[in-house]
């Protein structure tokens, strides 16, 4: 004799479907953590090339956007999505202390500058790694 097959409830598979707009979230980590390392890469270039705080600038325009994209995207899986807010929560922090470094930057403090750019690329690329591993709920 066969065993019955236990189906999941329209319900529970309801629940195990990732939220709306996760998707978008996941592609715009991926970005926001290539722009942090690109911002990284190019402070190098500016010891070692003219122009290279112009393109150190430049890519921080692009960190910036990124971060845009990023706080849109967890904005619509929490809202729109019923998502989960702490990815909303620790973008936002990401987009402060953005700002933050971007002063510090700009008054020409690397003491400061250096090792805070290290720790916002850590900070992207873990935000990127829970988002990729997050599993949903079910």
């Amino acid at each position: 004799m066969s065993s019955p097959i236990d189906l999941p409830s329209p319900a529970s598979a309801e629940r195990a479907r990732p939220p709306r707009f996760f998707g978008l979230l996941k592609a715009t980590s991926v970005f926001l953590a290539t722009a942090l390392l690109t911002q990284g890469v190019t402070a190098g270039f500016l010891m070692s090339d003219e122009d290279g705080r112009r393109l150190h600038g430049a890519t921080g325009a692009v960190v910036t956007f990124a971060l845009i994209l990023q706080i849109v995207a967890a904005l619509l899986v929490w809202r729109a999505g019923r998502g989960s807010v702490r990815y909303l929560a620790v973008t936002a922090l990401l987009f402060v202390f953005t700002s933050v470094q971007f002063l510090i930057g700009s008054s020409g403090d690397v003491v400061v500058h250096v090792p805070l750019g290290v720790a916002l690329f850590g900070a992207g690329a873990v935000l990127m790694a829970q988002i990729w591993t997050t599993r949903p709920a079910g």
